[in-house]
């Protein structure tokens, strides 16, 4: 009789115990079942990567195993290597390795490189979206998703992520080039060399650096206009003929645009303005936040955290749009929230138009306040200091000199004042024939 490998103390249920429910007590000491967790792929669980050589007929043949993009499993490779009667078996092995390493089989981003020859622009661009674009300041999130949903995803949106190439992407610079649009008027323009330069950008950002790092393609040069920016004549003629709906509106308005005059500061900076950010006795305003969309952000770079010291009449002029108030925004509308750069924005472009001056926009101050520290001479670690700028190079960015300061400052270093300049110089001059020789000879011929 042959004996029973279950242990004595092991009892079989019955038939019936299949038909009893565990209680609920039972059920919830059972600890859950562990997912299936399937392993990823991974270069370390690769057993080897240098296949074998084996002889079949008169060829050697090299058989390995290979990633397939798209499928979980590998699939076997048998390529021919050589003849059997020109080369032994360790030269046909030699060969082999040389082949394998040349598909780059064994190197670390081979993985990658195989997940990148299935996955397509639009899905690496809503990876980007989701994990680093999110972390841009709102203003960069705008502009730069703006920027994929109008032009790259379009375009490049279901090729393969691998298949793009600067080839490609030079015939998109050209397209972009010639792409025309319709602008609130309804005049039809053509992109603008920066905006150009944006859209690259944004689509070398979404590809990586490793993809383009080896190209070189040609953008639009950027043209030598020189950026907008108001004179000290015209920020006064901008603020006295700034007008609100009362006293109370106008005096608002034409404090926001003394402040945004004589102090240099961004707009967001401006209508981020808290009172307690004000020493009105030092004469001294701190930047510590901007707004964005009618959301206060954080400044736009780390130097722009400063603290500004500002004139007399701009002090007055904050005390008595304040009017004895100690809390709140400085610069707030009807409805206690902040101002948006748009509406100030139409705001400032209806004073121009009334005033017969050139469009600009906000910016436009910052611009005429550097350009004002300039030509007064003040520190170039001053002025840094006031704008919050990162170095002179971007500040001088910003610097604009009129006319007949430049010429003023011709006179000023003017070094020819001394030289002799005339008919009588001319006749003894070192370089020049002299005069009484030339006629000598003249009458003796």
């Amino acid at each position: 009789m042959s004996q029973s490998i279950v242990p004595a103390d092991c009892a079989f249920p019955s038939e019936s115990d299949h038909l009893v429910l565990p209680s609920a007590q039972q059920a919830a000491s059972v600890a859950d079942a562990a997912p299936s967790r399937k392993r990823e792929k991974s270069m370390s669980r690769r057993p080897g990567q240098s296949g074998r050589v084996v002889k079949k007929g008169n060829w050697w043949y090299g058989r390995m195993r290979v990633d397939v993009p798209g499928e979980e499993k590998r699939k076997r490779l048998c390529v021919k290597v050589g003849q059997v009667d020109l080369m032994t078996e360790s030269q046909a092995n030699r060969k082999w390795l040389g082949m394998v390493h040349e598909t780059g089989i064994n190197r670390d981003d081979h993985l990658d490189r195989l997940h990148l020859a299935t996955k397509t622009f639009a899905e690496e661009a809503d990876w980007w979206k989701a994990n680093r674009l999110s972390l841009f300041k709102p203003s960069c999130q705008e502009n730069m998703g703006r920027h994929v949903e109008r032009y790259l995803r379009p375009r490049f949106g279901k090729l393969p992520v691998s298949t793009i190439d600067e080839r490609q992407v030079q015939e998109f610079v050209a397209d972009l080039n010639r792409t025309e649009y319709v602008d609130p008027a309804g005049k039809r323009k053509r992109l603008s060399p920066s905006s150009i330069r944006g859209v690259i950008t944004v689509l070398k950002l979404i590809l990586g650096k490793k993809v383009w790092r080896d190209w070189n393609l040609r953008l639009p040069e950027l043209p030598e206009n020189e950026q907008r920016y108001f004179t000290p004549e015209e920020m006064v003629q901008i603020i006295n003929a700034v007008k609100g709906a009362n006293a109370a509106e106008t005096r608002q308005w034409r404090t926001m645009f003394a402040a945004l005059s004589g102090t240099g500061l961004r707009c967001g900076e401006i209508f981020g303005l808290h009172v307690a950010d004000l020493d009105l006795e030092a004469g001294r305003i701190v930047a510590r936040r901007s707004v964005w969309e009618g959301e206060e952000v954080t400044l736009k770079t780390k130097k722009s955290r400063r603290e500004v010291d500002i004139e007399p009449l701009l002090v007055e002029m904050l005390k008595q749009h304040l009017n004895g108030r100690t809390t709140g925004r400085v610069f707030r509308t009807k409805n206690d929230t902040p101002f948006n750069h748009r509406n100030v924005r139409r705001k400032l472009r209806s004073v121009l138009k009334q005033l017969g001056l050139k469009m600009a926009g906000l910016h436009a101050f910052r611009h005429g306040r550097v350009s004002v520290l300039q030509e007064n001479k003040v520190p170039g670690d001053l002025i840094l200091r006031w704008v919050g700028h990162s170095n002179l190079r971007t500040t001088g960015r910003y610097s604009h000199f009129s006319s007949d300061f430049r010429q003023q400052e011709a006179v000023h270093v003017a070094v020819l004042n001394g030289v002799h300049f005339g008919s009588k110089s001319s006749e003894v001059g070192p370089n020049g024939p002299k005069k009484a020789k030339v006629e000598q000879k003249g009458e003796a011929a």
